[in-house]
């Protein structure tokens, strides 16, 4: 009977509106499809389940026998059906997202608490991790959504930019006392620097952008830490220079714990020292009505990260998938 499963739908639907052309209304189907498909199951069971009495169809009683059967099972599961459809188009229960605390505190914090409150019946599981961990969670289904800092190579995911943000080049003033204040691409590459990995993100756009393409980067790298702010405690404590985001180190600037460096205006190229976000998530992930709802209220963040906040002062930007 396992191929038979339609026709037992069909069955009930006949048994409860009388006609075929009543039950093909509610099925969506023709009246003659309806005709086969009994057709087909009194040919299976080997026995008539409708009989003809003028212009409606009777079940026999082998058919009374096997639509009372159906009215046991059929019921709860049309039900079960109907919940779990609902369940789909409601905006509840869990979302998993993840990505680099930084990301979050500046900028995720703030909006989470609206998001919440207009869905109450949504959960956020949120984990902080480094971007290389974040794409292989998301391809592995462990996470529903990702910030990621860099494109990752993986053609599994689906990626759209978010934000974007700027890097400034930072020291210590107790540094650059001892050690004076860099200007030229020479004077920068004389000094020690602090990165975040081998790649030299933030430092390498940095460079670029203030001496140009084919000035050699800084070979004096005393230290990498993947973590933004254990490289802002070292050039704090005068380890050496460092390129970081322009919003994580305000605290610091205003607070004279760091300086920012301005390097020679006539050397500075066209482009601004910048780097993107992408909200990332697997292609083949169900798009259910929680995880559309998250990940679209994430992507309308990228329509409003660059507005003013209230009192005319910006929002934080946006920091890279570290």
């Amino acid at each position: 009977m396992l191929g038979n499963h339609e026709a037992l739908w069909t069955l009930w639907e006949v048994s409860r509106a009388g006609t075929h052309a009543a039950a093909a209304a509610r099925l969506g189907i023709t009246a003659s499809a309806v005709g086969q498909q009994l057709k087909a199951l009194e040919r299976h069971v080997g026995v008539a389940l409708f009989e003809r009495v003028g212009r409606r169809a009777r079940l026999t009683p082998a058919g009374a026998a096997l639509v009372a059967r159906l009215g046991e099972h059929l019921p709860a599961l049309e039900a079960a059906l109907e919940a779990a459809s609902e369940a789909q188009r409601a905006v509840r229960g869990e979302v998993s997202l993840g990505g680099p605390w930084p990301f979050f505190r500046y900028w995720l914090r703030p909006r989470l608490p609206g998001l919440l409150a207009r869905h109450p019946e949504l959960r956020l599981d949120v984990r902080f991790d480094v971007p290389s961990r974040v794409s292989r969670l998301l391809l592995e289904g462990a996470l529903d959504l990702g910030i990621l800092g860099l494109l990752p190579e993986a053609p599994g995911l689906e990626v759209r930019p978010v934000a974007q943000e700027e890097f400034v080049a930072v020291g210590a003033p107790s540094y650059l006392k001892r050690w004076g204040t860099p200007r030229t691409a020479r004077d920068h590459g004389a000094h020690r620097f602090i990165v975040f990995d081998a790649d030299l993100a933030m430092l390498a756009p940095w460079w670029r952008a203030a001496f140009g393409p084919k000035e050699p980067l800084p070979a004096q790298v005393v230290c990498r830490v993947a973590n933004l702010d254990e490289m802002l405690a070292l050039v704090e404590a005068g380890v050496g220079l460092a390129v970081l985001p322009d919003y994580f180190v305000a605290p610091a600037v205003r607070e004279k714990r760091v300086v920012t460096l301005t390097p020679e205006p006539g050397r500075r190229s066209a482009r601004r020292p910048r780097g993107t976000l992408y909200v990332a998530w697997r292609k083949a992930a169900a798009p259910t009505a929680r995880f559309l709802a998250v990940r679209d209220w994430l992507l309308a963040g990228a329509a409003t990260s660059k507005e003013p906040a209230r009192g005319g002062a910006r929002p934080p930007a946006l920091p890279p998938g570290r």
